[in-house]
């Protein structure tokens, strides 16, 4: 199940940076630049049709793939379903900022900064959930988030607005992977734990918590829908690039936290900094300017330093673990 989780990190990473992109793409055309509109509605817009689309997908997907029968029922639905709240408030604040930090800023530069999140998530792993980490483990997310931090700098400094908007959306996601973790054994079937389920049932409660995080994401989305105001069909056109590539990393992402812990989980996904400013490469080459822009051979060979440590921190967890 580990090299399972491995893999599926992998694909939320690739998958998470595309989302980025696309993120940044529609912050720069539908960024609310008309004169009659304030400058916070595009990213505000993105997140509303982004996520009433997600919900409808998931509320489907859970009416599918949730098992039927009293076999199949939670221990206590009052803590599965006061997870799942958790995970999608923590989660909808992380997004949003991710948002309107794009906005002001390239992809390729913000995925990286989200690095941070794995030091201040195994310090409260080591000082909130007395989940201690060993000296090979604490080696591993040093050399990850040095390994980010190099991936932020490098080409220039960055606006502080927008270093203060992505560490803000750190501190979200952080909290909404730590429930994470507590709500994807709460879907697990009575009487089954979480050490005994086999990767199946583990990524069915993790796909049937996440399809519930975004019914609810949804439900808030539809609330701001008069305040967002994305009555034009090319503000639900231009979101559904960024939803596809979003669910897709989520799904990854869950099953990854399900399979293996979320701190493995956000060492794989770290990996976007790296996927994503590549993917930058490949976006100014093709053109598009406006979206990424062009870096210098010192960048990019600072930037293969800096991916090379990031490899280095996995393999240093990975073994740690084993």
């Amino acid at each position: 199940m580990l090299l399972l989780g491995i893999i599926l990190g992998f694909g939320s990473a690739f998958a998470s940076s595309l989302a980025y992109l696309a993120s940044r793409r529609f912050t720069v055309r539908h960024a609310g630049h008309e004169t009659d509109q304030p400058r916070w509605r595009g990213p505000l817009r993105l997140m509303v049709c982004s996520h009433v689309t997600l919900a409808v997908v998931c509320g489907v997907a859970y009416l599918l793939l949730y098992p039927r029968g009293q076999a199949a029922q939670p221990a206590d639905w009052g803590w599965a379903i006061t997870t799942t709240v958790f995970v999608a408030l923590f989660y909808l604040t992380g997004n949003t900022l991710v948002f309107f930090a794009l906005r002001i800023s390239d992809a390729s530069r913000i995925a990286p900064i989200l690095g941070f999140k794995l030091m201040l998530l195994a310090l409260m792993s080591q000082f909130v959930l007395g989940d201690p980490l060993n000296n090979q483990e604490w080696l591993s997310v040093a050399l990850g988030t040095a390994a980010a931090v190099m991936l932020g700098v490098t080409g220039g400094r960055l606006p502080w607005p927008s270093i203060v908007l992505t560490l803000g959306s750190c501190m979200g996601f952080v909290s909404s992977d730590i429930f994470i973790s507590k709500m994807v054994p709460a879907w697990l079937p009575a009487g089954l734990d979480q050490a005994d389920a086999d990767g199946g049932q583990l990524v069915r409660a993790s796909v049937t918590g996440m399809s519930l995080v975004y019914v609810w994401c949804g439900s808030i989305a539809v609330a701001l829908l008069p305040i967002a105001k994305p009555w034009k069909r090319e503000h639900w056109k231009g979101s559904a690039p960024y939803a596809a590539s979003w669910m897709t990393a989520m799904v990854c992402l869950f099953s990854t936290f399900a399979l293996t812990n979320i701190i493995l989980g956000n060492i794989l996904q770290s990996t976007r900094g790296l996927m994503s400013i590549a993917l930058g490469v490949v976006v100014v080459k093709l053109g598009h300017h406006h979206i990424e822009r062009h870096a210098p051979l010192s960048v990019v060979l600072q930037r293969a330093v800096a991916a090379a440590m990031m490899v280095g921190a996995i393999a240093l967890y990975v073994t740690a673990k084993m």
